[in-house]
């Protein structure tokens, strides 16, 4: 097989550009919230930051010109408005003895912005909220299955018409 033709299979295996450019949106949230915590900045200096310096290769890696950015943008600050109410709920999902300060940042941010899409976003299915995030988890090497354990859980409290049988 030649270059020519790996390069046209990438092409033919891709999702379509509107759920790529969404999951772009995911990922990109994740990292600009674990930047975040990471300089202790405001969130519009660390967005900025993002995407001057990271935005274009993630775009690349997605073969896209643009990701979602209203998607983006309301993960982003939806969490970082929300970030104590979430803690306070995700924390009771988390087992006896654990704390939202016990996870690690990645799990924290995972597990919030699915949750803003839990409650915010009806038009996109639970079980894709799931599938993408714990996609995302086990792209950082975190423990995936904690992860979705957690996002089940959060699913059926906030879409239990989904899950109904």
């Amino acid at each position: 097989m030649t270059e020519t033709d790996d390069h046209q299979l990438d092409h033919k295996d891709l999702r379509p550009a509107s759920i790529r450019r969404r999951a772009a949106a995911r990922i990109a949230a994740v990292q600009t919230l674990y930047q975040q915590w990471g300089s202790a900045q405001a969130l519009t200096d660390v967005v900025a930051s993002f995407q001057k310096r990271f935005l274009p290769e993630l775009l690349k890696a997605f073969n896209l010109t643009h990701l979602n950015d209203q998607h983006y943008t309301r993960l982003v600050f939806g969490v970082d408005a929300r970030r104590a109410d979430m803690d306070g709920h995700i924390s009771s999902y988390l087992g006896e003895g654990w704390t939202m300060d016990r996870i690690n940042q990645i799990d924290r941010d995972i597990l919030r912005l699915a949750m803003l899409e839990f409650e915010d976003l009806p038009d996109i299915p639970a079980r894709t909220i799931i599938s993408e995030y714990s996609a995302i988890a086990d792209s950082w090497e975190v423990d995936t299955a904690y992860i979705t354990a957690i996002l089940d859980r959060l699913a059926h409290q906030f879409r239990p018409q989904e899950f109904a049988e």
